[in-house]
């Protein structure tokens, strides 16, 4: 069984290489492979008018030729999935996942695929887990969690900051000077010394069972 991801950032990317060790152990009766493309952050939908062929190395803007692309190429797989990992931010859910699968159809998309979407965003599947991030910071700021609504359109990521970053939140921000790299790099480094913790069987984030379950489903059934 073969895994090609498309995920929108470094973090998500690393988050992806923790799962799948997991599951590969889990699984070590199965041939399980997998890649990952990682994008330079989510962009939007191509408005119409625009070319659609024009790569901008942001996720949404590049999938509809990445969807074409890989449809080509998983087709001489006997058994792939295309996994498209994102993050909600502030959309309607039902109405995100209804785009999604538009621009699959709209592309005459043949091949297994599956959309999974973070809710607000991927930090939500670290802070499902509790345990996880005691176990990777042990000096963790247990009651920042209070603030925190599971898979809620609220602040996510900025709640793990004050939770485990050195300073919290307001340190990180003043130490990135308003720029992205810093809280980016940040990100990635809690991704993967979460990743490594994770209990996928218990994580509290109802998006991220849905991710888990839906590698599941396709692994058990190669």
């Amino acid at each position: 069984m073969h895994f090609q991801f498309l995920v929108e950032d470094d973090s998500t990317n690393k988050l992806i290489d923790a799962v799948m060790i997991k599951l590969l152990r889990k699984y070590s009766e199965k041939k399980i492979t997998f890649d990952c493309k990682a994008f330079k952050g989510i962009g939007g939908f191509v408005k119409k008018g625009k070319p659609l062929e024009q790569k901008t190395g942001k996720l949404l803007n590049d999938l509809p030729m990445y969807l074409r692309a890989f449809n080509r190429e998983l087709s001489y797989w006997d058994k792939a999935a295309l996994v498209i990992v994102l993050d909600n931010d502030k959309r309607d859910t039902t109405q995100f996942r209804k785009q999604l699968e538009n621009m699959a159809i709209q592309n005459k998309i043949q091949i297994d695929h599956v959309f999974c979407i973070a809710i607000k965003e991927m930090e939500a599947w670290l802070l499902g887990d509790l345990n996880a991030i005691e176990a990777a910071y042990p000096q963790v700021r247990k009651t920042y969690i209070r603030s925190y609504t599971q898979d809620g359109i609220c602040d996510t990521w900025e709640v793990l900051a004050n939770m485990i970053y050195p300073g919290g939140l307001t340190a990180l921000k003043k130490r990135s000077g308003g720029a992205y790299m810093e809280i980016g790099k940040a990100k990635s480094e809690w991704a993967a010394k979460i990743g490594i913790y994770l209990d996928l069987a218990n994580n509290q984030s109802p998006s991220f069972q849905y991710f888990i379950n839906s590698l599941k489903i396709r692994i058990e059934a190669a």
